[in-house]
């Protein structure tokens, strides 16, 4: 037999896999290219960023004041009111609740005629002119529904009334503001 002292041990274990410094290496490198790719890409934006400060561009120009964009609006309506009474009324009053709604921050345009009324009883509107408005309102359903023919001067009444009716509204609101001391919201 044999003795024990005949046997030897075999060679000490191998490490198996990758070694540990070199992983550390690898992503202490891999690290260090994200960031810089990262930084490059920050450089790259940062630098288009200034120069599209630097370089003018072209601003939108302010909107009208509602009163002066009802105002602009009514002008253009000239060519309807012998050509299609009925449209120029529908316009003639949405420029009456457009300019309500933008001057008081109200939903107008999309309000009925009764419902229109009711809200602007309470801005503070002259009470003969909200009077007036409400007649013209009413009378202006009767030719967009019902379909009456307006005569020439009537028309011309109606959008003679529509304008002073912005022209009051505005410069009464504008008064209200300027007393109180507060900014139009």
């Amino acid at each position: 037999m044999q003795d024990i002292r005949d046997i030897h041990d075999i060679r000490p274990p191998v490490q198996v896999g990758m070694d540990p410094l070199f992983m550390r290496i690898a992503l202490i490198l891999l690290v260090l290219f994200v960031l810089g790719c990262v930084g490059f890409f920050l450089y790259r934006y940062l630098k288009r960023r200034r120069i599209g400060r630097t370089a003018e561009v072209p601003l939108l120009p302010l909107p009208l004041p509602p009163d002066q964009a009802a105002l602009k609006a009514l002008e253009s309506l000239g060519d309807l009111m012998a050509r299609a009474p009925r449209l120029y009324y529908f316009r003639l009053t949405e420029i009456v609740k457009r300019f309500i709604g933008k001057q008081f921050h109200l939903g107008a345009p999309e309000m009925t005629t009764q419902e229109f009324v009711l809200s602007i009883r309470s801005l503070g509107i002259d009470k003969g002119l909200l009077a007036d408005a409400r007649e013209f309102l009413l009378f202006s359903d009767t030719i967009k529904y019902a379909g009456e023919d307006p005569s020439p001067l009537m028309m011309q009444g109606h959008e003679a009334f529509v304008r002073k009716f912005i022209v009051t509204v505005a410069s009464t609101n504008e008064k209200n503001v300027l007393e109180e001391g507060g900014h139009d919201v």
